[in-house]
């Protein structure tokens, strides 16, 4: 479990980014708090230890986020270009369709665009599971 919060200086928020590992080859990165240039590290850190393997699955959950700007965005896709989906590894984005923590429409969009997104944990994790068994067209 990773737990890591940036330097303190006045007015910057903290975040905390654990990872789990709830079922087979599948790590959770679950974010807490606000994730923008100050609180990045922390993320970048977080998802640096997730591991890279062929089957590894990655879901980076953000239902406890509270905002996120484009340097969030941006530390997401430089996650996505480092892990190795190529062999079969899945990497999901969690964000509830309702949260008004993301709202940042080029956010949104870069997201959406980037990654499956899924509503819940629940959802996220399924999509990992049935990833290796899909047969495929």
């Amino acid at each position: 479990m990773v737990s890591d919060n940036p330097p303190c200086h006045p007015g910057v928020l903290t975040i905390t980014a654990a990872l789990a590992q709830p079922q087979p080859d599948t790590t959770v990165c679950t974010v807490t708090g606000a994730i923008n240039r100050d609180t990045t590290p922390v993320l970048r850190s977080a998802l640096a230890q997730a591991p890279r393997d062929d089957n590894a699955h990655l879901v980076i959950d953000l239902s406890a986020v509270t905002s996120m700007d484009l340097a969030g965005l941006h530390s997401l896709l430089e996650a996505r270009r480092k892990h190795n989906i190529d062999g079969g590894g899945h990497l999901v984005v969690v964000v509830p369709s309702n949260s008004q923590a993301i709202a940042d429409l080029y956010v949104v969009v870069g997201l959406e665009a980037s990654f499956d997104v899924y509503d819940d944990l629940t959802g996220a994790l399924y999509a990992c599971a049935s990833a290796g068994t899909d047969s495929g067209p």
